[in-house]
């Protein structure tokens, strides 16, 4: 049966409240919902979700392949290069994993197709590609933690960057290698003159993160305004520059997102009544008693807590495995000093993770969709990028200054 999550979260609460030790009256889980979406930070989240699929039907993706194919295009793996790099672009206007596949996997998969790369080649990289939009900000993932944790969004943000970065600068080694082995094509040198031309068309697109981007970071801007701010310049970029950007896509675009965000909210007010039953039947300090008892060691847990992210990500979405499991892991990561960012940023990546992973990985099931491939061709191809992505899980948990050295850096806590 395909039950809605928030269905699902509300289902075994009504249990749980049925056998509590002390009890709820369900006069007050409106109340208790409510609780749970009143974060201010959450009023972000539309604004990104709506940038992101704007972003999808007014040019932009096309403008920043172009660009990307002009400069890179010609290096062994140049289309897989291509994907990356369009990635963590596009990063700064969508965050969202889901929203940065499909963009780039419209126009990369067949691209890569009639350019001789293998299509499950082409799906795989493509997905490892856009783990990058969730890490590098803005991103819904670190916003919902955010939501969760109280943590700073700034400093989750910021947190995210290095490891973004770092994943591409891997994915993009890989890709070199992997092409030369495989002897795939590459693109013909773009002359010079039509490199600066391609820039020149791309430039206002590269100008929407930074507008994103830089007014949260200079304080000019919450994130909530910075994406009320995205919004804005893709629709100036698309619908005025571009000329892309028509009255009904926009309409159209509108409504998906309502969709989505009202699927998001859903389950977010159906986590807040699930963490109250489980708070009541001391769930978070009972786990949090267990894991010590286990291990003192930080970076023992964190492993233990990837290895169950992996499991967890490979079935479920990101969204109710933040807003239920991290709040229990809270304790634990107080009490053996993780700092929270660190802790986020290893939640959030493992999670991206996740969604490649059979079985049930949702970016995978999209890209072969779009591929049209079946999910062990995809996996075929995904192995040497998979081992990547672990390689670089690793590095996080071992250094976590990756993930703490820019957001001490920029917004040193006080």
């Amino acid at each position: 049966m395909r039950v809605p999550i928030a269905f699902v979260l509300v289902g075994a609460s009504l249990v749980g409240i049925m056998f509590a030790p002390s009890p709820i009256p369900i006069s007050t889980l409106p109340t208790t919902i409510w609780q749970g979406l009143n974060h201010f930070v959450l009023m972000a989240i539309p604004f990104f979700v709506l940038m992101g699929d704007l972003a999808l039907v007014s040019g932009v993706t096309q403008r920043l392949v172009n660009v990307a194919k002009a400069w890179i295009g010609h290096i062994a793996g140049g289309l897989a290069h291509v994907s990356v790099t369009v990635n963590m672009v596009m990063a700064g206007m969508s965050g969202s994993d889901l929203a940065d596949a499909a963009a780039t996997g419209k126009l990369l998969i067949p691209a890569m197709k009639r350019a001789g790369y293998p299509v499950a080649y082409a799906a795989s990289i493509i997905a490892g590609a856009a783990m990058i939009g969730p890490l590098i900000p803005p991103s819904i993932a670190f916003i919902l933690y955010a939501a969760a944790t109280e943590a700073s969004v700034g400093r989750l943000f910021l947190g995210g960057a290095v490891p973004g970065v770092l994943l591409g600068i891997f994915l993009m080694f890989q890709a070199y290698f992997v092409a030369k082995i495989n002897n795939y094509p590459r693109e013909l040198k773009v002359p010079t003159a039509q490199r600066w031309r391609d820039t020149a068309i791309g430039l206002p697109v590269l100008c929407i993160p930074v507008v994103v981007l830089g007014s949260m970071l200079t304080g000019i801007a919450t994130p909530t305004e910075a994406a009320v701010l995205g919004v804005l310049a893709v629709i100036l970029v698309g619908g005025v520059i571009y000329r892309e950007l028509s009255a009904k896509a926009f309409s159209r675009q509108i409504l998906s997102t309502a969709r989505t965000v009202g699927s998001v909210f859903l389950i977010i007010g159906a986590a807040a009544i699930f963490g109250r039953v489980l708070t009541l039947y001391g769930a978070a300090d009972g786990l949090a008693n267990w894991m010590t008892s286990v291990t003192n060691d930080p970076v023992v847990f964190l492993f233990g807590v990837a290895l169950l992210y992996l499991l967890l990500g490979a079935m479920l979405d990101t969204v109710p495995i933040i807003l239920v499991f991290v709040p229990l892991m809270m304790p634990t990561v107080v009490a053996l000093g993780i700092n929270e960012v660190h802790f986020g940023v290893i939640t959030v990546f493992t999670l991206l993770i996740g969604l490649v992973t059979p079985p049930y990985g949702l970016t995978m099931f999209l890209l072969c969709r779009m591929a049209n491939i079946s999910m062990m061709s995809f996996w075929r191809k995904l192995w040497p990028i998979f081992i990547t992505m672990l390689f670089t899980l690793v590095l996080l948990i071992l250094f976590p200054e990756l993930t703490t050295w820019l957001p001490d850096l920029v917004m040193p806590l006080n």
